[in-house]
């Protein structure tokens, strides 16, 4: 079939030049802007798609930093944010930093997915590793149909999340509370205690942002149960600690260079404007081009993953899935290939998913 014709190349795009076989893989860094160039269009595009879908997520997001804020000044002031922006030296001031507080929560929580309508994010990140791999992918058909088909394992991580995020932001206010200098709870905690509660709280902030880092690429890779999503999560979060740190922090410092660098509620509306239309796939490309190689090394690639067909059953339903049978090592994953070689991809052209019962 030609492909050279107009509405061809709306569908399978421009063809690009030749690759020999043996031609040497590209550095990292310049495999990832050459297919974030080459895919910039369809990004765009699956940005505000997704943009449209997560919109109740965005405004729970949007809820909870309010929570938050409202809980710091009702334990520390005994007031309301509206009072406490009208007492401040400079209100006009004060309330354009609190939008920016605003959209600085509501859009790295979102962004890294902790706040998301979660099927709908499975189905992106289902597209976004298309890109990745570089495997031909047809952005509204498979974003519709990979969000049907991880919906169930989407709503739980949804709900998991959310919960979480909204305890989180809760707990960090809490804490800010007690140190505060002219807060009433000063003092009702002793030093140690509260660097304790210090260092419990970052802790638990960033294993939280990072193990969302994975848990929507092993979503659309695998099929686990809810309890090994969560455990392999963890163990990722936690044995590529230094990495994730670096990723969240190059997360959060694009979320706040158009606030910083654009003054008074212009930056608010940028920043929103800048979300909508390519942050939310751009930052999603830019997790799953770190994440995925994890994925292939310690799960995927791992000759001590255990590929026997005997949890080939599981495949079924998540939650049919069994436990781990055995931890060789802390980067090992057992699981059983479906339909597949010993060492390939988990995920064929069909859509199947090998089923991995966890590292």
């Amino acid at each position: 079939m030609a492909k050279n014709g107009f509405f061809n190349r709306l569908i399978y795009g421009k063809e690009g030049p030749d690759i020999t076989k043996d031609e040497p893989e590209k550095r990292a860094f310049f495999r990832f802007w050459e297919i974030a160039w080459n895919k910039r269009f369809k990004l765009n595009g699956l940005s505000l798609l997704y943009f449209v879908c997560n919109l109740l997520s965005t405004a729970v997001a949007a809820a909870g930093y309010m929570l938050a804020v409202s809980f710091y000044y009702t334990l520390s002031k005994g007031i309301s944010v509206k009072e406490a922006i009208a007492a401040s030296p400079d209100p006009a001031a004060a309330q354009v930093m609190y939008f920016m507080g605003l959209a600085f929560v509501t859009i790295f929580f979102n962004v890294i997915p902790v706040f998301s309508a979660g099927p709908f994010r499975a189905g992106m990140t289902y597209v976004i590793r298309g890109f990745v791999r570089r495997e031909p992918v047809f952005v509204w058909h498979d974003y519709i149909t990979k969000t049907r088909s991880n919906l169930k394992l989407g709503i739980q991580a949804m709900l998991i999340n959310g919960v979480a995020g909204v305890i989180d932001l809760i707990t960090v206010a809490f804490y800010l509370a007690c140190t505060a200098k002219d807060s009433n709870m000063a003092g009702v905690m002793p030093n140690w205690l509260l660097f304790i509660s210090a260092a419990v709280a970052i802790f638990i902030t960033v294993m939280l942002l990072a193990m969302n880092l994975y848990i929507y690429p092993m979503i659309v890779t695998f099929r686990l149960s809810l309890k090994q999503l969560y455990k392999n999560a963890a163990i990722f979060a936690l044995i590529k600690w230094l990495p994730n740190l670096g990723i969240i922090l190059l997360t959060a410092a694009m979320v706040l260079l158009p606030l910083l660098v654009i003054n008074g509620y212009f930056a608010f509306i940028v920043s929103l404007l800048l979300y909508a239309i390519i942050g939310l796939a751009f930052t999603a490309f830019l997790h799953t081009f770190y994440v995925y190689p994890i994925l292939k090394k310690y799960m995927i690639d791992n000759p001590k993953a255990d590929r026997s067909r005997d949890n080939a059953g599981a495949g079924d339903g998540a939650d049919n899935a069994p436990d781990a049978a055995g931890e060789p090592d802390g980067g090992s994953a057992g699981g059983s290939e479906e339909g597949s070689e010993e060492g390939s991809d988990p995920s064929s052209e069909n859509g199947e998913k090998w089923v991995y019962p966890g590292l």
